[in-house]
C-alpha cells in the first residue's frame, strides 16, 4: 500500500465521510483514491479559502470533524483566511496539505508552511515516516476533537508513492471523548451562587451546541427559573422555548436586552463570551456575577472577566448542578415569576413592521421578515462577515443551533457561499440559505459552478447595495465620501444564471412570488440578487457608531 493510499484508508477508518478541497499534484493521488476506489465524497472548490470553509461548515452542522486537502505552496497559502475562521470559530478539522521534498529546498513552491500554521493558531501535526502516516493522520483527527481546532498535517510529496505497510492501519480506530466532569466542590460553589441569586440567565454558547446539553439546560433553567439566552454563534438552541431570549449582545432585541439587565447570575455554558456578545460586559447589571463553564481552562474570563470559572463539559456540569440542587431541595422563581410574564411575551411579540422599498430597491428588514414566512421551518442559515450579516441574524429564524452558522469570528469577507455548501452537504434533509453581501458573493462567485456541479439545492440571497456597506456607512459617519467602496451595481441573478443556477431579481418584496415554485420543489441552487435600499443601516451596526456606544467606551478607556 502506497501512502497516498494509506491516508484515505485511514480517514475511511475514523468514519470520514466527506473530504473537500481543491486539487494539485501534492494531493491528486490521494484525493483520486479516496473517492474513487474507497467511496469517500469528495467536493472540489475553485478556491482553497472556499474548500476549508466548506469543511469549517460541515463541521459546524454536522458536529463531525471536518476535512479538507490542499496542495502545497499556494495552496496552503491561499488558504489562510478560511483557516484562521475556523481556528477562531474553535471548529475541529483536518487540514492535510501537500508539501515540497525535504531534499529540494529549492522548489519553487516550498514555503515556511508550519510558521504559516503557527500564525493562525493551527495545530501541527508532524508526519514521521511513511511507515507512521495512519497513526499521524489518526493522531490529527482525535487531536482536533480534543482541543477544538484545526490541525495541519503536511505530507512531502516525495513521500506520497512510498510503500506503507498495511498492517499499520490496524491501530486505526476512532475513539470518543469523554466528557469533562465539574468537580464537586466546583458544583457546590455554583449551587451557593444560585442560592444567592433571584433572577439568574442562562447563556448558552457554541460549546453547549457541541456537548448537545439543551434539554440539560432547559431542565436546569426550569429548576432556577432562569431566563434563557445564546450568544449568535449559538442561534436558535433555544427555539421554541417561552423563556428563549435569543441571542445577547449587539444582536439582542430591546425586550431581551431590558429582560437581561435584570439579571444578578449570569451562568454562561460553553460561550467564550467575546465582548460584542456581552457589550463589553455592560449588556448585564454592573453588580451581576458572571460565571463561565467551559472545557478550554484558558477559555475562562479571556475576553470578558468571569467573576467565577469552571472547567466541565456543558451537559456533564448542568446536570451534576442539577443533581445537587434537587438533593439540597433548591428551587427558585426567577425569571419564571408571575412579575415577569409580561416581558417575556414581549421577547416573542412580532417586531414592528417597517418598510423603506421604493419600487426600485427593496427594505431588507421586510426582505427578511417575508422569506420568513415562506421558507421551509426546517432550515439552515449561513451568514457571511460584513453589514449585510444582520439582516438575517435579526430576522431570519432557525429551528435550532445546528441550523444556523455565523461565519464572522475572524471577520473575513467572502466565505458564506462555501461555508453554506458544507452545511449543505452535512444536512441535505434541510433547505441551507446563504445570505453573503455583494462584495462577499464576488469574493466566491466561482463556487456558484461548484454548487451546479454538485447540484446543490441551495438558495443563495444577495444582499446587493452595490457597496462594502460596513466602510460606506463608516465612511459618511466620518463625514467623508464612500466613492471608493461603491462598486458596479452587479446582476447576480444573471452571474448565476451564467454558471447554470436559476435566478430571481427583488427589488420590492412582492418580487419574492417568483420564489414560491422552487422553493416548493428545490432543484439545483437558486440565486436571488436582493436589490437593497443602501441608505438602512442595520440597528446593531447604528449602535456601534453611536458618540456614546459601550464600543466607544471601550476604546477610550
Amino acid at each position: 500500500m502506497r501512502v497516498y493510499e494509506a491516508m484515505g484508508e485511514t480517514l475511511k477508518r475514523l468514519g470520514v465521510k466527506a473530504v473537500f478541497g481543491l486539487m494539485g499534484d501534492g494531493n491528486m493521488r490521494f484525493i483520486s483514491h479516496a473517492a474513487d476506489r474507497l467511496g469517500l465524497r469528495y467536493y472540489g472548490a475553485h478556491h482553497e479559502n472556499c474548500a476549508v470553509a466548506m469543511a469549517d461548515g460541515y463541521a459546524r452542522v454536522s458536529n463531525r470533524v471536518g476535512v479538507c486537502s490542499v496542495t502545497q505552496g499556494p495552496g496552503v497559502t491561499n488558504a489562510m483566511s478560511a483557516l484562521g475562521e475556523a481556528v477562531k470559530a474553535g471548529t475541529p478539522l483536518v487540514f492535510l496539505a501537500g508539501e515540497t521534498p525535504a531534499r529540494m529546498p529549492t522548489h519553487h513552491q516550498y514555503i515556511d508552511q508550519a510558521a504559516l500554521f503557527n500564525a493562525v493558531g493551527a495545530g501541527i501535526q508532524k508526519v514521521r515516516a511513511p511507515g507512521t502516516i495512519a497513526l499521524d493522520i489518526a493522531q490529527a483527527y482525535h487531536r482536533a476533537m480534543a482541543e477544538s481546532r484545526p490541525i495541519a498535517v503536511s505530507v512531502p510529496n516525495d513521500l506520497l508513492a512510498q510503500n506503507c505497510p498495511d498492517e499499520s492501519l490496524n491501530r486505526v480506530s476512532a475513539v470518543s471523548l469523554p466528557r469533562t466532569r465539574p468537580d464537586e466542590a466546583a458544583v457546590q460553589a455554583l449551587c451557593s451562587l444560585i442560592a444567592q441569586s433571584e433572577r439568574p440567565l442562562i447563556l448558552a454558547g457554541r460549546g453547549a451546541v457541541r456537548s448537545e446539553a439543551r434539554q440539560a439546560l432547559e431542565a436546569l433553567g426550569e429548576r432556577i427559573g432562569a431566563l434563557l439566552a445564546t450568544t449568535v454563534h449559538a442561534k436558535g438552541f433555544f427555539s421554541g422555548h417561552r423563556f428563549n431570549a435569543g441571542v445577547t449582545g449587539g444582536f439582542a432585541s430591546e425586550a431581551a436586552c431590558a429582560l437581561i439587565g435584570q439579571a444578578d447570575l449570569v451562568l454562561a455554558f460553553g460561550a467564550s463570551l467575546p465582548i460584542f456578545a456581552t457589550r463589553n460586559r455592560e449588556i448585564f447589571a454592573a453588580s451581576a456575577r458572571i460565571v463561565q463553564i467551559d472545557t478550554r481552562p484558558a477559555a475562562i474570563g479571556a475576553q470578558t472577566r468571569a467573576d467565577y470559572g469552571v472547567v466541565g463539559d456543558v451537559a456533564a456540569t448542568a446536570s451534576a448542578l442539577l443533581r445537587e440542587l434537587e438533593r439540597a431541595r433548591l428551587q427558585k422563581a426567577g425569571f419564571r415569576a408571575s412579575e415577569f410574564q409580561k416581558a417575556i411575551e414581549a421577547l416573542h411579540a412580532p417586531a414592528a413592521s417597517r418598510d423603506e422599498s421604493d419600487g426600485n430597491t427593496v427594505d431588507p428588514r421586510a426582505l427578511m421578515a417575508r422569506l420568513d414566512q415562506m421558507l421551509p421551518a426546517e432550515r439552515t442559515v449561513v451568514v457571511d462577515s460584513g453589514h449585510a450579516m444582520g439582516w438575517s441574524v435579526q430576522h431570519l429564524s432557525v429551528p435550532d443551533a445546528q441550523g444556523f452558522i455565523f461565519g464572522n469570528d475572524f471577520m473575513v469577507v467572502g466565505l458564506g457561499i462555501a461555508a453554506a455548501m458544507g452545511a449543505a452537504v452535512a444536512r441535505p434533509d434541510r433547505l441551507t440559505v446563504a445570505a453573503p453581501g455583494d462584495g462577499g458573493l464576488a469574493m466566491s462567485v466561482g463556487e456558484l459552478e461548484t454548487l451546479v456541479r454538485y447540484n446543490i439545492p441551495m438558495l443563495v440571497l444577495a444582499i446587493n447595495d452595490a457597496g462594502f456597506g460596513v466602510e460606506v456607512h463608516i465612511l459618511r459617519h466620518y463625514g467623508l465620501a464612500p466613492t471608493q467602496a461603491l462598486f458596479t451595481d452587479t446582476d447576480f441573478a444573471a452571474v448565476g444564471r451564467a454558471f447554470g443556477t436559476q435566478g430571481l431579481t427583488v427589488r420590492k418584496p412582492d418580487d419574492l412570488d417568483g420564489l414560491k415554485a422552487w422553493l416548493a420543489a428545490p432543484r439545483g441552487p437558486m440565486v436571488v440578487d436582493c436589490k437593497v435600499n443602501p441608505a438602512i443601516m442595520g440597528d446593531w451596526f447604528k449602535e456601534n457608531l453611536s458618540p456614546d456606544s459601550w464600543l466607544v467606551r471601550m476604546m477610550s478607556q
